[in-house]
């Protein structure tokens, strides 16, 4: 159990930093970069593709451009947010919060298969809105 705790705290807070990074170079220096190995591969975009752009259009008060781009991006941001708080609060407080609320999402998730499915549709439906749109 700590063996898996520990994987996730690691795993979760390499992915937050990145995505850190990843924002605020894309904030600082406008790049018009996309590190996406579906377009790159294929040419069309991923259920997640455009939400860098989604998050800085949201950063900068552009709430209804952000979730025109993508709206994955909100969630994501406000994901990336409450993880990293999560976390912090594990680390000041010595507690296993973060540890806690995942292993109770993923627990709902399995309990509840027609919930994991509307948003596998969901998430589909966006990749499809994105393709559309010519992302």
């Amino acid at each position: 159990m700590i063996a898996k705790k520990n994987r996730l705290y690691l795993i979760t807070g390499i992915i937050c930093f990145l995505g850190i990074i990843w924002l605020g170079f894309l904030h600082y220096f406008h790049a018009a970069v996309t590190l996406c190995p579906v377009k790159n591969l294929t040419g069309y975009p991923c259920p997640s593709c455009g939400s860098s752009r989604a998050i800085d259009a949201f950063l900068h008060g552009n709430i209804w451009e952000a979730i025109l781009i993508n709206p994955l991006g909100i969630i994501s941001l406000f994901l990336l947010a409450s993880i990293i708080c999560l976390i912090l609060v594990d680390l000041i407080t010595k507690r296993d919060y973060y540890f806690r609320v995942y292993n109770a999402a993923e627990e709902f998730l399995k309990k509840n298969k027609l919930i994991s499915v509307l948003l596998i549709i969901l998430l589909i439906a966006n990749w499809i809105w994105n393709i559309k749109k010519g992302l």
